[in-house]
């Protein structure tokens, strides 16, 4: 009982650890890069929203205590010689309930506050890019550990065929009809399967342990394909990632930070203009409430103008920097909207040549099982050597293994072009 439960609770685990294409991508939702990224962005919004603070009044309260080492004085020289008199107290309190507001600033606030929600829009569409990258990264990892499946696959197939050959080399040579350096031959064989067997087995483990690491959970053992259905037209993806790509869409936003840039800039050119009113009181105690020289009540209402004349043309050098960088940023945007559509130009035609391979890879594989069979039955008739079959095997074993690993690769290089057109067109692919 203890044994049966003990396997169910094996296979249970078996079950839970392998993972769909479809878990992968949802794993890495969760992923540590990515939650980095997301907490960027919220810093960003957040600071966009301090930024939005500066349009509203800014309320003040301030308390001031000191405590002088003499008396306050003031010296009268009157007829009669100069007469001293108290004009304070040695302690002393100040109050004050502040409230400021910056009635123009050359609409240097609004240019800020909309850099600043740009900003934030940035680091979310990063966050989304880099979403998709992870998920490109999963999808090569996936790739790649199907391919080392349909290499052990093959070398298993290999391996059964290479075991019944040595049986039959065994047979051949207690009847005196092959000679030892054939049966060994074999036998060294077998053991080269087993040990290219064991090689590939631990680089599918590996790559399972950096799948693991990339999504935060464990990955024990695949399950199913990676994308259902076609692939859309070259011009119809080309449009897509043109108006969806995440990367394209940060640097276009780059623009809208630059322009708020030259409007910051140029707030240098007008006046700042402030009011403020405050509630203030003073005096020799906490009650602030006069110390028996002068008044209590300090409470005021004023304004702040200020303009700079010249500062040397400083500003304008700045505002000139300002349109230049947004220039720049408008020549990355067209440059990289370039390079996106070569990128989609190029992965087309890497499928074209991944079916083109594969097309030859399943006639490989025909052409090696026939000429398999056709020297296992000169073996088993005497009349080809044992090296011979062996290298048979061997070759059709390649040939199964390639083609098993180019067709993972289209599927992979599909699930790439699909990402060429940004998350949305990936996710509407995978059924999100």
């Amino acid at each position: 009982m203890r044994r049966i439960i003990l396997a169910m609770t094996i296979g249970g685990v078996t079950l839970l650890s392998a993972q769909s294409y479809r878990q992968i991508v949802a794993a890495l939702d969760e992923s540590a890069l990515l939650r980095s990224a997301r907490m960027m962005g919220k810093a960003a919004e957040e600071s966009a929203k301090a930024a939005e603070g500066k349009n509203l009044p800014s309320l003040d309260m301030s308390l001031e205590g000191a405590w002088l080492k003499d008396t306050p004085t003031v010296v009268f020289y009157l007829p009669q010689g100069p007469e001293t008199f108290p004009m304070g107290k040695t302690r002393n309190f100040v109050g004050e309930l502040k409230v400021s507001y910056p009635l123009f600033t050359g609409f240097a606030v609004s240019a800020e506050i909309e850099r600043s929600r740009w900003e934030a829009e940035r680091a979310r569409l990063k966050a989304l890019d880099l979403k998709r990258n992870l998920i490109a990264r999963a999808t090569e990892l996936f790739g790649a550990i199907r391919a080392t499946e349909e290499s052990l696959k093959a070398l298993r197939e290999a391996r059964a065929a290479m075991i019944s050959a040595r049986k039959k080399a065994e047979g051949l040579y207690k009847n005196g009809l092959l000679p030892p350096a054939d049966l060994y031959n074999i036998r060294a064989r077998v053991y080269d399967v087993e040990a290219q067997i064991t090689q590939t087995a631990g680089e599918r483990e590996q790559l399972l342990n950096r799948l693991s690491y990339l999504i935060g959970k464990p990955v024990r053992s695949l399950e199913g394909g990676i994308l259902p259905g076609g692939i859309p037209s070259e011009s119809r993806l080309r449009q897509l990632a043109w108006s969806q790509r995440s990367d394209l869409r940060a640097l276009q936003s780059m623009l809208h930070v630059d322009e708020a840039q030259i409007r910051l800039a140029e707030s240098r050119y007008y006046p700042t203009l402030g009011v403020a009113a405050g509630w203030k009181r003073q005096g020799d105690t906490l009650a602030l409430n006069g110390d028996g020289y002068t008044n209590a009540d300090r409470s005021y209402v004023g304004f702040d103008l200020k303009w700079n004349l010249f500062n040397g043309q400083s500003d304008r050098h700045r505002v000139e920097a300002a349109r230049y960088k947004r220039l720049a940023s408008a020549a990355t945007v067209l440059d990289y909207r370039r390079k996106i559509a070569t990128e989609i130009a190029d992965a087309y035609l890497d499928l074209k040549t991944l079916r083109s391979k594969l097309r030859s890879a399943r006639m490989q594989v025909k052409a090696q099982e026939e000429y398999y069979k056709l020297t296992r039955g000169r073996f088993d008739n005497q009349l080809a050597s044992a090296d011979e079959l062996s290298r048979s095997i061997a070759d059709l074993a390649n040939a199964r293994a390639r083609a098993g690993a180019i067709r993972v690769h289209i599927a992979v290089q599909k699930a790439k072009i699909r990402l060429l057109g940004g998350l949305k067109s990936f996710e509407t692919a995978l059924g999100k």
